[in-house]
């Protein structure tokens, strides 16, 4: 913090993201709603994040087959990234047929790419970690 006199004074949240914009941040805001909804002393809950600029719109595919999603990282969506749990990295790399850009989240961490799939994300949370 900084000093007046002899008094810390508070550190100020900033709620401005200037390395996503806001289609993301708007998706995000959304996913943590739901959760916060269901789960509300899951996490602190601080202010929306805003962009600096709107973004290209995200995409949720849900229910999609592994068959549909081998087709669409071969073709429309070739060169997105497959971020996964750190331990289902090489599960899921074999069930797309050895697609190189499947990471886990400490291999991804600190890096930028331009489309990202969360795969199961949510579901291969282990129940040992999940709160009634």
């Amino acid at each position: 913090g900084h000093f007046v006199g002899s008094v810390i004074q508070k550190p100020k949240t900033v709620n401005v993201n200037f390395r996503s914009h806001s289609g993301i941040l708007n998706c995000a805001g959304g996913v943590l709603d739901l959760m916060f909804t269901h789960f509300p002393s899951s996490a602190k809950q601080l202010k929306k994040d805003k962009g600096l600029f709107q973004g290209s719109r995200p995409g949720v595919l849900l229910g999609i087959s592994i068959d549909q999603l081998n087709i669409l990282l071969g073709d429309k969506l070739k060169g997105a990234v497959v971020l996964t749990h750190d331990e289902s990295v090489r599960h899921w790399r074999r069930l797309l047929n050895d697609y190189k850009l499947v990471y886990g989240v400490r291999e991804a961490k600190g890096l930028e790419f331009k489309t990202v799939i969360f795969l199961d994300f949510f579901r291969e949370i282990p129940s040992s970690l999940q709160k009634p």
